[in-house]
């Protein structure tokens, strides 16, 4: 047997301390190595957020710049966008309960300051902030500044041959032209005039015949923005003939010839 003593007592008490400070070590080291994980954990993940939310402001900076562009060749498009002129005509005949009988196009002049660049200029002002007219009407005293029309402004003109029941379809066919979102501007209107009416005769027709010119602008300087045009969307045609087919059609063997 071993012969218990004093030195056994302070080995004893020698190894205990030091097996608890190496597990003492031991824990505070892991605990430690945990923590520099969990610190770089947090970090990389608050990169990652930051990126995330970089990237999610260039996204909406791309989106509103796109959606900016498409507004705004609703007013002034990069192309003819004929298109969307005939669906605007289609409504202005279905609302007015009007015929168009013959339309053309002819596009290509070039509008400067001199001609009709002033009017355009106010016009694209009044369709982009429809408030900006009466802010102008409030400040007339003031210095006006000119605004010079873009160099590359082209004209598309449409003449068109139009039947209305009435006058007030008439004037409410023109007013529906006029007030598009595109800029559009009603240069000529010759209406051909009833009959002198000599007796009380039953029936009697009270339609008016009347020619339009129309004109309409776009920018075909801006060729990058051309997959930015506006979407629309064509009506269903409810078993109706699309009296402008033929005439699309024609327009493009012209084109062509």
């Amino acid at each position: 047997m071993i012969d218990w003593n004093r030195k056994h007592t302070i080995i004893l008490f020698i190894s205990v301390v030091l097996i608890g400070i190496g597990s003492y070590l031991l824990f505070f080291l892991s605990v430690q190595s945990k923590d520099t994980d969990i610190q770089t954990l947090q970090n990389q993940l608050d990169t990652e957020n930051q990126l995330i939310e970089t990237l999610q402001q260039d996204t909406t900076g791309v989106s509103s710049s796109m959606l900016s562009s498409v507004e705004l060749q609703k007013i002034l498009p990069v192309s003819p966008f004929e298109e969307q002129f005939l669906l605007e005509l289609e409504k202005a005949e279905t609302m007015t309960n009007s015929t168009i009988s013959s339309i053309s196009f002819a596009e290509g002049e070039t509008i400067g300051a001199d001609n009709s660049g002033d009017e355009l200029v106010e016009a694209y002002d009044e369709k982009l902030d429809p408030d900006s007219a009466s802010e102008d009407t409030e400040t007339v005293g003031d210095e006006a500044v000119p605004e010079i029309v873009p160099e590359g402004v082209q004209k598309l003109t449409v003449e068109l041959s139009v039947q209305s029941p009435s006058y007030y379809e008439l004037e409410e066919f023109v007013k529906i032209l006029e007030t598009t979102q595109r800029i559009t501007q009603v240069e000529s209107i010759q209406v051909t005039g009833l009959p002198e009416i000599f007796q009380v005769v039953e029936d009697l027709q009270t339609s008016y015949d009347y020619t339009l010119i129309v004109s309409t602008f776009y920018f075909p300087k801006l060729e990058e923005l051309q997959d930015q045009l506006p979407p629309f969307t064509a009506p269903n045609p409810s078993e109706k003939e699309n009296p402008f087919v033929d005439l699309i059609k024609e327009e493009e063997k012209k084109e062509e010839n």
